[in-house]
């Protein structure tokens, strides 16, 4: 009786995918492998070949939208963050300094929901969900500079956020000059006389609170009385961005009334004018410029003819966007570096930040009847008296005060983010204006600067992106960066969807429990109904990549998330095309490794002229749909590269290494191995990425029919001067081919090249 078990031994299962990524990924740990130089700081090059990078190399700013860690990822969360990882992993074989980090949106109203319905702190919920979430990215082996992670719910990460408030806070727009600038300017022109008190009283004759009112209309960050979205349901108050046409809360579906409440606001109609014409600056979807112009509406009032002369007859602009209402009624977020005296609000000094968020048990917001409009809000702040009233000495004398609160909205921290992974372990600044130059500056006068290239889902398309814009201006006002844009190009991805399940009564039942009979689909007998939508665990159909990397290795969860269609467009889970993906790598290994000893299954002699054409092709398609994010097509590419390739008896080197360096960023783990199986005992993470030989780009095709015992069964697109041999292996390799001999042998094969082969059964 044979012994099987060592025919499959070395074979290419999800077992060894995760011994191998295992292997890899600790090795990318221990050697620094995606530690990216900055010009200055503590991250700065730290050897010669640091600093030649920083010196010589184009640099890239590749950048993830922030994750909230409500909970752990499902298979559709890593779409945008393996596309961008792939393109990273690409340009820097193309020679870049590439620049991947990743964080966590981390404060906001998901972790606080949860911490009062669990009584368990919101801060041990979003560390638990932030260590999940870690763990499964490092799994699909992201490249990310793990030095720059950041979490909005880290002190030190807020205590910036904070410093930036106070910047906007100290800070009026100037329309003579259309730009922002600090509050002391202002002040120093009315004590001057430069610009009139309202009532042109001078400023020496006005009171203290006087004073203070008349210059605190002018900032950015001011308080007022407004009508804001009361949402009793969630105990606070919503931005106009946070509230669906019905008139009710994205977040929970409650119902929201209009009342008249104290906020925080920030001036951004200033900027309007400025957020609408900028949007020419970038390189974003025109769904999304489109959508941020439908939110500032601009129009302009034309004066009835023979109404006036000279500035009579010019137009009037009017803006439909409104101030952002800054201010929620909520424990879990950022508190204001703000306390009261007996004449309004007094901002800290940097000297004090940060402000950190007291811990109590008492974290619960006071909620409401749905219905209950005429309710009152209660921050949860309010009630820890010992640290609402403090005693303080700003400068004039020890004094009582009283601290703000309310807390800043979960949008606060991911305004600026993306400049805080450039220079994350700096405690003098938020980033260090020659780290901030470097990675962002503007490249031409036509150039507003940014982040290279943002991916990220079509729902932020108002929310995050404007907010981040106006923040990003006024810190170009005031001089704290040298880009007028936050994000240089945006492309959004699409999402991964899943088939749900509902019963007679419309109750969700576990999806992977559901079989597909006589055209419909029952349930432990019971026939349900099938719908495509979002992925989640309230919809019982829930696939996580964990167990996608459990059965197949992170690297066929990759190829198969990057193969199934172009990156902006939605497409559903399909359980049976993973395997499809699985198979491919499967392919290249055996390709390259024999599956029996393990030995490589590699040649020194040279290739043929039709699969050097095949390679070149492929090297120069795959660059080409890389650089367009092309993804899906490349890895077909790569297919066909595979198919060509993997009948032959050994694959010539000239052709295993570049198929291997194609493949890596796709599939890291794998190329790796086989890498140092060719040979290497370095990485190849910055290895040259092949490029094609012209020589070999241009050749005449023909249609070569494929029969089995006769009968048609394919037909390939060869070149015309192709070898025998070549067409043979080709024909074998075809998956119609071995369909149709359904596992019989092959007694001989007939081939009249270029056009035709005949393969007759054993």
């Amino acid at each position: 009786m044979s012994d099987t078990s060592s025919a499959v031994s070395h074979r290419y299962t999800g077992e060894l995918a995760a011994t191998i990524e295992a292997r890899w990924q600790k090795y990318w740990r221990e050697h620094g492998a995606f530690h990216t130089a900055n010009p200055v700081g503590s991250l700065s090059a730290q050897g010669d070949v640091d600093r030649q990078a920083v010196a010589e190399k184009p640099k890239f700013y590749v950048l993830d939208m922030f994750i909230g860690p409500s909970g752990t990822m499902h298979v559709g969360h890593p779409l945008g963050y393996v596309a961008t990882d792939v393109y990273g992993r690409y340009l820097r074989m193309r020679g870049h300094q590439v620049l991947h980090a990743f964080g966590y949106d981390a404060f906001g109203l998901p972790a606080e929901q949860y911490a009062v319905q669990t009584g368990q702190h919101p801060r041990i919920t979003t560390e638990e969900n932030i260590a999940t979430i870690a763990g499964q990215l490092r799994r699909l082996g992201l490249a990310h500079d793990e030095r720059r992670t950041v979490a909005t719910t880290d002190v030190g990460f807020y205590r910036w956020t904070q410093w930036i408030f106070l910047k906007i806070f100290h800070a009026w727009y100037d329309t003579k000059q259309d730009r922002a600038r600090p509050i002391a300017d202002l002040v120093a022109a009315f004590e001057s006389g430069e610009r009139a008190t309202p009532d042109g009283r001078p400023w020496s004759t006005l009171t203290e609170g006087e004073r203070r009112r008349l210059i605190d209309a002018h900032r950015l960050a001011y308080l007022d009385d407004v009508t804001v979205n009361w949402c009793p349901g969630l105990g606070t108050v919503l931005a106009n961005e946070e509230v669906t046409a019905e008139g009710r809360s994205e977040r929970g579906n409650f119902p929201v009334y209009p009342r008249t409440m104290r906020q925080w606001m920030l001036r951004i109609t200033a900027y309007a004018h400025r957020l609408l014409a900028d949007l020419d600056l970038l390189d974003w979807p025109e769904s999304i410029k489109a959508q941020q112009r439908n939110w500032i509406g601009r129009s302009e009032t034309v004066p009835n003819e023979g109404e006036g002369e000279g500035e009579a007859g010019k137009g009037t602009l009017t803006y439909q966007l409104r101030d952002w209402v800054f201010s929620r009624q909520r424990y879990w977020g950022e508190p204001f570096p703000i306390v009261y005296d007996e004449h309004g609000p007094v901002a800290l000094p940097e000297s004090m930040l940060p402000v950190v968020l007291p811990e109590t048990t008492d974290f619960a917001p006071r909620t409401y009847d749905p219905e209950d409009a005429g309710s009152e809000p209660e921050a949860p702040l309010a009630r820890l008296r010992e640290w609402v009233s403090v005693r303080l000495d700003l400068g004039d004398g020890p004094k009582d005060y009283r601290r703000e609160t309310h807390t800043m909205p979960q949008w606060a921290g991911s305004c600026w983010y993306e400049l805080r992974y450039l220079d994350p372990t700096n405690d003098e600044a938020f980033c260090d204006p020659a780290n901030e130059r470097y990675w962002m500056g503007p490249q031409g006068d036509l150039d507003g600067g940014g982040v290279d290239l943002y991916v990220g889902g079509v729902e932020h398309a108002v929310l995050h992106l404007l907010y981040a814009r106006f923040w990003h201006k006024v810190l170009h006002d005031l001089g704290y960066v040298s880009s007028r844009e936050p994000f240089r190009r945006l492309v959004n991805n699409g999402y991964i969807q899943a088939y749900s399940y509902t019963d007679a009564r419309g109750v969700y039942v576990p999806a992977a429990e559901v079989e597909e009979r006589d055209g419909g689909y029952y349930w432990r007998g019971e026939l349900v109904r099938r719908s495509l939508g979002k992925m989640g665990k309230s919809l019982r159909n829930m696939v996580t990549p964990d167990e996608m990397c459990d059965e197949y290795g992170a690297d066929t969860f990759r190829v198969y998330v990057m193969s199934t269609g172009p990156l902006h467009a939605s497409r559903p889970w399909d359980p049976h095309g993973i395997v499809g993906a699985h198979r491919f790598l499967q392919r290249v290994w055996r390709a390259l490794v024999d599956e029996e000893s393990g030995a490589l299954r590699v040649t020194d002699s040279p290739a043929d002229d039709a699969t050097r054409r095949l390679l070149h092709k492929t090297i120069d398609a795959v660059r080409q749909d890389l650089d367009d994010l092309a993804f899906n097509t490349a890895i077909a590419r790569l297919m066909e590269l595979v198919r060509g390739v993997v009948a032959f008896e050994a694959v010539p080197r000239e052709v295993a290494g570049p198929l291997v360096l194609l493949l890596a960023p796709f599939a890291p783990h794998l190329a790796e191995e086989l890498w140092s199986r060719l040979g290497s005992a370095d990485s190849l993470a910055y290895l040259p990425y092949p490029q094609a030989d012209p020589a070999y780009l241009t050749e005449d095709l023909v249609t070569c029919v494929v029969q089995v015992a006769g009968r048609v069964r394919d037909r390939l697109e060869v070149p015309a001067a192709i070898a025998e041999e070549a067409l043979r292996q080709r024909a074998l390799a075809s998956e119609k081919v071995r369909a149709a001999l359904a596992g019989r042998g092959v007694r001989t094969v007939i081939v009249r090249a270029p056009r035709l082969v005949n393969v007759v059964p054993g």
